[in-house]
């Protein structure tokens, strides 16, 4: 039997209940069998466990890249085509006075080279270096090239003619030697993983198995760095698992303090705690179940489900530790359990749901990473309205008035803090409207500011060893990401009329003898060139590796290295008979990676030292510029392939469709918000705070210079969806109250949900702020705006629509 107070408090709150959805029914039926709704969970949540084990992690940066992505697909051709590989740069710094000619150092470089060369999933044809490249020197008696490094260089006289046979060569300078000759390096072709087979290639297995290689040999003097673009786009998958090892225990007992600061009960904490160990379990198993992987917009999934997971227990709680606390509460507890739910069941449906319709949006994505993270992410949000509506009722229902009873009662009504808070502000509703309107017009303007910035080394803090071993790669060598820029040349007949400033190449496949194809014509191969003297004049560019360049300098070679003759033959024949002397020397698959087999595409590597989105764009559409005005009329067509191209392509399709998808949720918050309150203007208002908020935001990194990338973008659609249910507990609180006939709604609402709303706020925000202790700067950075976010929302809504809705009441 319920006590006379339980009763009379629940009266009010109970009026015109006919009028809204009964959502609570779950709850009630919970109450009724509180055990089988425990158990029932729990056989959920068990039944989702061993998904666990069949989880797979893919955070592979290239695994955000769609398979049927235009540059994925052209990049797959082009490297298929060429035969090319994004390399790993192994670096051995020397700090001997004489620099890397040194014996040790050189020693050091071939046994090294050698070791890499069998390496699984690498093979010799991908290992390049000075003890894999060959001179312009035959074995007596022979046609064939000697290594750089054969003999090893052991006496001065070997290695003053090693010195001068590189620098003859002059296309090592900046790739594999240092220009201040303090750094040697390998080149490790790393096999290009493909996101149509995620078990292809692990390519931060087999980055270790080359940090594994160096650290087996050391050598005093010589430090061995590993950098590049494969290592960069692997180690940051694993960078953020480890960090989630820190992350997500201090989510944790973040939270679990904030949260018993609030009920001071050690067993609603530990109820509490229970529901947030249910949903990563349920979540993160039923992924494992569907063989979704865990990719890099996953993987920092537990924290923000860790953070979000007990807004509903908070309101919950407290309006359940205020019916206790009310004369007569203390009876027999389903009463005031009933009522609570009864309460609360509408509110906490509709702020979870928006949050869960937040998440969704982001199904809307090409990239199926950003799928699976809304997805799962949407999917967590409704197992935990699920736990809160069933599990929470049964276990306040077991657990008995005394052990949640708060050891000091709220205050009175009418007499607690937030009342004597809001007085002033109800007093001066129109100045603080004003102060608001400035301040969203302010920030607003820092919008137009807004600018897509991102790159993988961003993904490292910039004390990390990869961080500090790729700016030294970049410091000595010519960059550790490379551009990929392939040229076509199409012929036509040779018969066939041309204008004279048309090379032959256009006109038709000139004959070398022994091959014959667009790229023997002397004005094509000079026009790769001129493209190469541009790129590299680029002050984005660190250096450039192409067709001319390699053929130049072998030609040079070729001509017993006489003045005047580093260029490319005026005759196709001679160009053939060039190109087959570079393929002896240097290799097939090395040929292969500058010129097609048909002669008819080049294919130029651009070096960069820091590949990141604006600066890789302006030099994109400089080439692009360049082909129109130059390549175009000779008949030539550009592409971009490589992980540069990759990225660049990615980085804004992420951005820009998680931007877009604060759209969708809008939309569908809208929807649902007018159908379950049954009144369109209490749904939008409900937007309102949680919308200016994000534009408050997105002012702020304008003008404060933070970019958007592919972390800090997300915040949009998930600040809505978590802001928007501290406007929805904030009207449903004012909307009893007028039904109530209450003429101080407003300030009734401040008083009663006011706490719940900043309790709510805080204990979510210090989840998402500690990301800022996180070693990876995107997280962050993602951690610092949704805090901002959340209070702008907290504020938008207490403030804001306080002030607004107050204008309907009495002075």
């Amino acid at each position: 039997m319920a006590t006379a107070g339980v009763r009379s408090s629940c009266a009010a709150h109970t009026l015109r209940d006919v009028s809204l959805p009964r959502l609570d029914a779950l709850s009630q039926v919970s109450i009724r069998r509180p055990w089988l709704t425990l158990a029932l969970l729990a056989g959920v949540t068990l039944a989702a466990a061993p998904g666990l084990a069949r989880l797979e992690v893919r955070t592979d940066g290239r695994a955000l890249a769609p398979a049927n992505d235009p540059a994925v697909r052209l990049d797959a051709a082009v490297r298929q085509h060429f035969g090319v590989r994004d390399p790993l740069v192994v670096l051995i710094e020397t700090s001997d006075p004489r620099g890397v000619w040194n014996p040790a150092t050189m020693r050091h470089l071939k046994r090294l080279s050698d070791t890499l060369a069998g390496v699984s999933g690498i093979g010799p044809d991908h290992v390049v270096s000075l003890a894999t490249v060959r001179r312009d020197r035959v074995y007596p008696g022979t046609l064939t090239f000697r290594p750089f490094l054969d003999p090893l260089p052991d006496t001065p006289a070997l290695m003053a003619l090693l010195e001068q046979d590189v620098a003859a060569a002059r296309i090592m300078t900046g790739t594999l030697v240092s220009a201040d000759a303090r750094a040697v390096s390998i080149l490790v072709g790393v096999p290009p993983l493909d996101p149509g087979a995620p078990a292809a290639v692990d390519r931060a297995a087999i980055y270790q198995r080359v940090r594994d290689a160096a650290e087996r040999m050391p050598v005093a003097g010589d430090r061995v760095l590993v950098a590049g673009a494969p290592a960069a786009e692997s180690l940051l998958g694993k960078h953020l698992l480890a960090d989630l090892k820190l992350l997500v225990p201090l989510a944790v007992t973040v939270i679990t303090l904030v949260f018993w600061r609030g009920c001071r009960r050690m067993w609603g904490t530990a109820a509490a705690l229970a529901k947030v160990a249910a949903t990563l379990v349920w979540t993160f198993g039923l992924m494992g179940w569907l063989g979704f992987p865990v990719y890099l917009t996953t993987a920092v999934l537990p924290v923000i489900l860790v953070s979000i997971c007990l807004a509903d227990e908070i309101h919950i709680f407290m309006q359940y530790q205020r019916l206790l606390g009310e004369p007569g509460g203390g009876g027999e507890p389903p009463a005031a359990v009933r009522a609570t739910m009864r309460l609360l069941a509408l509110p906490i449906t509709l702020a979870c749901l928006a949050t869960a319709i937040g998440f969704l949006s982001f199904l809307a994505s090409p990239q199926p990473a950003v799928r699976a993270f809304g997805a799962f992410a949407g999917l967590g949000t409704a197992f935990e309205l699920l736990w809160s509506l069933t599990a929470i009722p049964a276990t306040l229902t077991l657990l008995g008035p005394a052990r949640m009873r708060r050891p000091r009662p709220f205050a009175p009504a009418g007499a607690g803090l937030f009342r004597r808070l809001a007085a002033p502000l109800l007093r001066h509703r129109l100045a603080a409207l004003a102060v608001l309107a400035v301040a969203t017009a302010a920030l607003g303007l820092g919008t137009r500011r807004l600018y897509v910035q991102d790159s993988w080394e961003d993904g490292f803090a910039a004390g990390s060893p990869f961080r500090l071993a790729t700016t030294e790669v970049n410091r000595e060598l010519l960059g550790t990401h490379v551009l990929l820029a392939r040229l076509r040349f199409e012929p036509r007949p040779w018969f066939a009329p041309r204008p004279a400033e048309i090379p032959a190449a256009v006109a038709g496949a000139p004959d070398g003898g022994i091959r014959s194809g667009p790229l023997l014509d002397p004005a094509a191969i000079r026009a790769v060139g001129a493209f190469e003297d541009f790129a590299r004049a680029r002050r984005e560019v660190g250096g450039v590796l192409g067709p001319y360049g390699q053929l130049a300098a072998t030609h040079y070679l070729w001509m017993a290295r006489r003045q005047g003759t580093q260029a490319i033959p005026d005759d196709p024949r001679r160009i053939a008979r060039l190109l087959e002397v570079f393929e002896l020397a240097r290799g097939r698959q090395q040929r292969r990676e500058l010129v097609d087999d048909d002669l008819r595409q080049a294919l130029v590597s651009i070096f960069l030292k820091e590949a990141n989105y604006r600066d890789t764009g302006r030099l994109m559409r400089a080439l692009r510029g360049y082909e129109r005005r130059e390549l175009a009329p000779r008949g030539a067509a550009l592409d971009f392939a490589g992980d540069v191209a990759v990225s660049q392509a990615m980085i804004p399709a992420i951005v820009y469709t998680q931007v877009a998808s604060t759209s969708l949720a809008l939309l569908g918050s809208c929807v649902l918000l007018c159908l379950l309150f049954r009144s369109p203007r209490l749904g939008v208002l409900a937007l309102l705070p949680s919308s200016l908020a994000v534009v408050w935001v997105l002012g702020a990194m304008g003008w404060w210079g933070m970019p958007l990338g592919v972390a800090t973008s997300m915040f949009c659609a998930i600040a809505l969806g978590i802001g928007e249910d501290y406007a929805i507990h904030f009207l449903n609180r004012v909307r009893r109250a007028r039904e109530e006939g209450r003429p101080d709604a407003v300030a009734h609402a401040f008083e009663l949900a006011g706490p719940g709303i900043v309790s709510d706020t805080l204990t979510i925000a210090l989840g998402f702020a500690v990301l800022l202790a996180s070693r990876v700067p995107a997280n962050a950075r993602l951690g610092m705006v949704m805090v901002v976010a959340l209070l702008g929302c907290c504020i938008l809504t207490l403030v804001g629509l306080g002030a607004a809705l107050s204008a309907r009441e009495p002075g």
